[in-house]
């Protein structure tokens, strides 16, 4: 009998796959928002961006899938992360961003970088949909015993601290932006919502 023990390429995997779970949407801005301020300060050559619309655009998949998971595919495959998280889509919006809108560039970043900080790649019925098959990663985690997708998402960020090292390091970068341009005041946080600038850009 032949004994196959698994390589240290399967065990980091499979640790990876275990701790896994998407990212909530406040993090995704938070971290697009610094990412792309200190970027700024670094190249002067960025362009100015709409922070709003680049806001929209981190969390742009999900805004695309979950609703989609709500109404059907969570209830019936246990999907949550569908259409919008597949490779297949952010090339394809990467192709139609250069070509047609250069000057968009940035939200497409902000666009691309939610699959970066979700991890999308370790999930290939997903992430390769659909040269894998049509079947999307099925959730098997703690909480996807729950019939609605938002208890589920709950019953796991409230039982896996493990989970809460990611949020916690979104609150620092929301945190870290309100200190740096005072949006602790209320004319400046107005302002930031009014025109999508941060006051003093």
């Amino acid at each position: 009998m032949t004994v196959v023990y698994p390589s240290f390429d399967d065990f980091v995997v499979t640790i990876s796959l275990q701790n896994y779970e998407s990212m909530l949407p406040p993090s995704h801005i938070t971290y697009t928002l610094a990412a792309y301020d200190l970027l700024r300060r670094r190249f002067d050559t960025l362009p100015d961006v709409d922070y709003r619309l680049l806001a929209v655009a981190a969390t742009g998949p999900d805004l695309i899938d979950k609703p989609l998971a709500a109404l059907y595919f969570y209830r019936r495959y246990k999907a949550a992360v569908l259409f919008a998280h597949t490779l297949l889509v952010h090339l394809t919006v990467f192709i139609i961003a250069i070509w047609r809108r250069p000057a968009g560039w940035p939200y497409l970043l902000a666009f691309n970088g939610h699959a970066l900080l979700d991890r999308l790649w370790l999930f290939h019925d997903t992430w390769y949909w659909p040269f894998r098959g049509w079947r999307f990663h099925v959730w098997r985690k703690s909480g996807s015993e729950q019939a609605h997708i938002g208890l589920a998402y709950w019953y796991t960020f409230t039982r896996r601290p493990e989970l809460w090292i990611w949020e916690i390091g979104g609150i620092l970068a929301g945190l870290w932006l309100v200190w740096r341009y005072r949006l602790y005041r209320l004319d400046r946080l107005w302002f930031l919502l009014r025109t999508g600038r941060l006051p003093g850009h």
